[in-house]
């Protein structure tokens, strides 16, 4: 018993001394292929029109948006493993004004996106020294948790009211999706770099009772901007 702990112990200490722990966290933009999202809206769009006679209008069509990832990267040689975490936002408004008050809506969409990761570094100059230049690929299959929320008020000279409930949307559901990317890095110290690449997310999209099983498809390019530090031994 004593030996194969002993054993497992210098197993660890080999994994170790061979490998890095690094943390990135990368900023980008990205587009969704939100088109039953948007039918959904004019679905809404209807509904309040038949409560609220005004000619309520989409302002917001669920655009672009930002996106923020961060990872945990265990490093062997020319390759890291690792789990990302990406918050993905992005939404729909409806809205109306005129002397007389003002009426919006908002249907809102989140997800947090948990993924495993692969990465290579196929190409590298200066390899283990400050100012290395890499070229990288990397591929990340992931689980999509989606959050679907809204809201809406309309104010007359009264004042300020809560729109009917029965137009309000709170729904979760779960998608899945693949991620290749491709990049370059730069460190410019050994353990600090900045990296920039693109990359395309296939989505399986979740879809929604709440919202007559509409598809939340984040499917779209990627492009970001990042940092990344590695524990150098």
């Amino acid at each position: 018993m004593k030996k194969l702990i002993l054993s497992i112990a210098l197993l660890l200490m080999t994994i170790t001394s061979m490998a890095q722990i690094g943390f990135g966290y990368r900023f980008g933009i990205g587009n969704y292929k939100m088109s039953e999202m948007s039918s959904f809206l004019n679905v809404i769009q209807s509904g309040i029109k038949l409560d609220y006679p005004v000619p309520i209008s989409v302002t917001d069509n669920f655009p672009n948006h930002y996106t923020n990832n961060g990872e945990v990267t265990y490093s062997v040689k020319n390759s890291d493993y690792g789990i990302n975490v990406t918050y993905l936002s992005t939404g729909g408004r409806l809205a109306y004004s005129d002397y007389s008050g003002a009426i919006a809506y908002n249907l809102n969409a989140n997800a947090y996106r948990i993924g495993a990761l692969y990465r290579n570094y196929f190409f590298q100059t200066n390899q283990g020294h400050e100012n290395n230049l890499s070229l990288f690929a990397e591929i990340s299959p992931a689980v999509t948790f989606n959050n679907i929320t809204s809201d809406g008020y309309y104010e007359t000279q009264s004042g300020r009211k809560e729109i009917d409930k029965k137009h309000i949307v709170e729904s979760k559901s779960t998608g899945f999706s693949i991620t290749p990317y491709v990049g370059v890095q730069w460190n410019f110290i050994k353990s600090l770099g900045a990296n920039l690449g693109v990359g395309y997310n296939a989505e399986i999209p979740g879809k929604s009772s709440e919202m007559r099983d509409s598809k939340i498809d984040w499917t779209g390019l990627r492009v970001g901007l990042g940092l990344s530090y590695k524990f150098i031994n």
